[in-house]
């Protein structure tokens, strides 16, 4: 790779007129001021930057993503109550996302474009419901109030739609929330999530399906996948479709046999690439992920994979040391959380030792860092980025890597 530069600069862009007039007020989409273009200069730069102080090339192309707008297929949307509290007979419900810069403030959002031309009249819906029926938010320095959040997923090749309220626990009138979704926002499945904790994230401890099978499907690719409320699946439906089909191209000059997939979630990278390999094992600590996957492989008639709920951490040593008593695994892609990978598992990692290393990370810092702590180990053979997160300052990152030994 070439030596690292002395300086990398980056682009100015002109200003362009946002689209959303919840730009500036809402945490969302942070660049819709700038045209697509320059936002792909931008990201550019940056992944040039980053990968320049590693002394890698800072020339780093990312892939538009196909469609800039209504391209997510997943939205997480928040409750809150109205602060200071209004008069008694008034209406104390926000519903929409965070304020930039607030963890704690929610604006009710009349308008978005990341999600579905539709969403607006969901949130409307579930609004005037949630008033009607006079249910109390969530706030969350009390930790007190029954509405928490409202996930919404659609599947942008099937149309399939779920919608999932997420509260604490208490009874609450199921049918007239079906009602309300189906009126404004007609669904494939309905459901409701307790979620209990403190923690302001939608993770719940019970699922209860108020309508409909309780998962979608979405197509990827040629192949049919069950998703469910808390499956992973990349959040933009052909944007992931564009970047499976690079790992593919990238995965043919390779030539994998063994592949194992880290962070499998519901499957989707490794029953997209099983055809080029003799067997693919996929790793996933999300146990209903893991039950998606298990789901998806035989609804798309895969035989050649199996796919395990554990920690990476935890598992691959084990499998490092059955590497090492000759059951090899010549290819390993990883696809992490944001923060990155487990010192566990980087460690393991290096242990295993496989020819060929597919990193792909919506964090390309954290990617970038432990590149370099696998560096006694691997060479960087090549790193792009794929937009995946139009108007955000996020890219996803495509690196692959290469035993030096």
């Amino acid at each position: 790779m070439p030596s690292k530069p002395e300086k990398t600069e980056m682009p100015e862009a002109a200003k362009t007129t946002p689209r959303c007039p919840h730009f500036g007020d809402c945490g969302g989409c942070r660049l819709q001021d700038l045209s697509y273009e320059d936002q792909l200069k931008k990201k550019s730069a940056e992944l040039g930057v980053l990968t320049a102080a590693r002394g890698w090339s800072p020339d780093v192309h990312v892939h538009p993503s196909p469609e800039p707008w209504y391209y997510r297929n997943k939205m997480e949307f928040s409750f809150q109550d109205v602060f200071p509290a209004p008069s008694e007979g008034e209406d104390n419900i926000l519903l929409g996302l965070k304020r930039k810069n607030r963890w704690d403030k929610v604006m009710d959002l009349r308008e978005c474009h990341l999600f579905s031309p539709d969403a607006p009249k969901l949130l409307a819906g579930v609004h005037a419901w949630a008033w009607k029926e006079r249910l109390q938010p969530y706030n969350l320095h009390k930790h007190a109030g029954f509405l928490r959040h409202l996930l919404v997923r659609e599947g942008k090749n099937t149309k399939e739609r779920m919608v999932m309220l997420v509260t604490t626990a208490g009874e609450f009138p199921r049918e007239s929330f079906v009602k309300a979704v189906q009126n404004c926002f007609p669904c494939t499945t309905i459901l409701r999530g307790i979620n209990p904790g403190k923690a302001d994230v939608v993770q719940t401890e019970q699922i209860e399906t108020l309508f409909g099978p309780g998962h979608i499907h979405e197509t990827l690719l040629g192949r049919r996948f069950r998703v469910s409320p808390h499956s992973f699946l990349q959040t933009n439906t052909h944007g992931a479709e564009f970047l499976y089909g690079l790992i593919l191209r990238w995965l043919g000059e390779v030539g994998p046999k063994n592949l194992l997939d880290l962070y499998c979630g519901a499957g989707g990278i490794a029953l997209s690439v099983a055809h080029l390999c003799t067997q693919v094992m996929g790793v996933e600590v999300v146990a209903g992920a893991v039950a998606d996957a298990q789901h998806n492989a035989s609804l798309n008639g895969v035989s050649n994979v199996q796919f395990l709920a554990a920690k990476v951490e935890e598992i691959l040593p084990g499998l490092a040391a059955q590497a090492a008593a000759g059951i090899e695994v010549d290819t390993v892609i990883v696809d992490p959380a944001r923060s990155g990978l487990h010192p566990g598992a980087l460690a393991a990692l290096k242990d295993l030792a496989a020819g060929h290393l597919l990193y792909v990370s919506c964090n390309p810092k954290a990617m970038c860092e432990d590149i370099g702590k696998l560096s006694e180990i691997y060479d960087l053979v090549k790193i792009e980025g794929v937009d995946l997160f139009p108007h955000t300052d996020h890219v996803e990152a495509l690196a692959l890597l290469k035993r030096v030994f």
